[in-house]
């Protein structure tokens, strides 16, 4: 005899009236089956599922396996409607305080609005979860029994188009039958059961999100200054509450909530790999770092310095290039155009001096390099100087090619050539380089 699975909540079968104690007498036990059918009866009566239809459930899991397959046939064969209007109910919120002073961020609304969003108790949160999967069976059975025909899965992939991965994967394996295409009307008909389906399932899955999500903040805040602004973090978590919705299995034991939270930081530590750094460091080297900091600040904390490459290397076993690489990847990238003022006045760019500038007092004088350049280039014949000009854009125009210059003058490439190398030529010779030498660096 089969082991019942294990509940990932308290039981709450002391909450519902209409369960029946497991010491009570034989007489007051009320028959699985024609509970069940009761049940039914008064869901296709009402015309529609409430999440009270569900409560028995709750309590017995063994029972919701056992009764599932044939509640969800029943609603799909009879087109009832799965918990109407109680989504938006499911989100309860906490009253909040007022906010004096003026507009705050949008950043404050949203966390001043998540703080408000109560949290799940256990059987609260199981209740939404088995809704959820009632959804997503449903949503599957609609869309494949009976198993559509090629124009039915080509309209139901064009016309309810979405990002969900649940929908993507289960529509990706359905093979379309082979018989034959039913009217324009009725294959509408089938992709309008299957849309408002799809609704329904999306909906509980945002359920699931919204109340997990005062969990986020609490754990992006141990991120912070790490190189991610904080609510791009919250971003990132909050994406990886999408996923978990989609992988959560609740016969594993393990609470939405907690299962939830593994999602979240997984998604914070991808978010700070992807965003925190220009050029993104490779997940080895990554853990290397981090073997790095920690061995230099155990060495910090005992004796106030810190390990030399060769230290390092000698306490990881590695050899001494690779944590010198490991240390050189470290260094974090500077924009140029980093505000150093709060006015915006000036940027990083403005304060750094360039290398290659000469000196005040290094400066040739006379003429500037312009002028010079034109007087060597004015000891040339016209086509000599044309193909030197074009070839290297010392007029306004951009440098042009051997081709557009060919095509300019109306001779060969290869004769271009033979110009522009033989007008270099004469440009090194001894009188038309002296016009240029206070301009040419110093040989080392």
């Amino acid at each position: 005899m089969s082991e019942e699975p294990t509940l990932p909540h308290d039981s709450v079968a002391s909450v519902h009236g209409d369960i029946a104690e497991p010491d009570a007498p034989r007489s007051r036990r009320v028959d699985p089956d024609v509970e069940a059918r009761a049940r039914l009866a008064r869901i296709r009566e009402r015309g529609h599922v409430d999440l009270s239809d569900l409560e028995s459930w709750c309590s017995s899991p063994k029972r919701y396996e056992a009764e599932r397959a044939a509640f969800v046939r029943c609603v799909v064969r009879h087109g009832l409607g799965l918990f109407p209007g109680v989504s938006e109910n499911a989100i309860g919120s906490r009253p909040g305080a007022a906010v004096e002073g003026g507009a705050p961020e949008p950043s404050a609304i949203y966390l001043r609005e998540v703080r408000r969003i109560a949290p799940m108790e256990r059987a609260e949160e199981f209740r939404y979860v088995i809704a959820l999967e009632i959804a997503k069976e449903t949503l599957e059975a609609e869309a494949t029994a009976p198993r559509p025909t090629e124009p039915e899965l080509t309209a139901m992939r064009r016309d309810i188009a979405t990002q969900d991965a649940t929908w993507l994967r289960m529509l990706g394996a359905v093979k379309p039958s082979s018989v034959p295409a039913p009217s324009p009307e009725e294959i509408e008909s089938r992709v309008t059961r299957v849309r408002a389906r799809l609704h329904e399932m999306l909906e509980w899955k945002r359920v699931l999100v919204v109340r997990t999500l005062p969990l986020v903040p609490g754990i992006a805040r141990r991120y912070r200054g790490m190189g991610v602004p904080f609510m791009d973090l919250v971003q990132e978590a909050n994406t990886s509450l999408m996923k978990a919705t989609d992988r959560y299995e609740w016969r594993k034991g393990v609470r939405f909530v907690v299962y939830a939270r593994f999602w979240v930081q997984q998604g914070i530590l991808k978010g700070l790999s992807c965003q925190s750094r220009t050029v993104r460091t490779p997940v080895y080297l990554a853990q290397k770092q981090k073997k790095i900091r920690d061995l230099n600040e155990l060495a910090y904390s005992g004796s106030g310095q810190r390990l030399s490459a060769e230290q390092i290397g000698q306490a990881l076993d590695e050899p001494v290039e690779r944590v010198e690489r490991a240390l050189a990847a470290v260094k974090l990238t500077v924009s140029l155009d980093q505000d150093l003022d709060p006015r915006g006045d000036f940027v990083l760019r403005d304060v750094l001096a360039d290398p290659h500038e000469m000196e005040l007092l290094d400066r040739p004088a006379g003429p500037p390099l312009g002028a010079r350049i034109l007087e060597a280039l004015g000891t040339l014949n016209e086509r000599e100087r044309m193909v030197v000009e074009r070839r290297y854009g010392l007029t306004s125009q951009p440098a042009e090619t051997l081709e557009e210059v060919s095509r300019r003058l109306g001779i060969s490439r290869e004769r271009v050539r033979q110009i522009q190398e033989q007008a270099l030529r004469k440009l090194q010779a001894p009188s038309r380089r002296l016009r240029l030498a206070a301009f040419l660096p110093e040989p080392e």
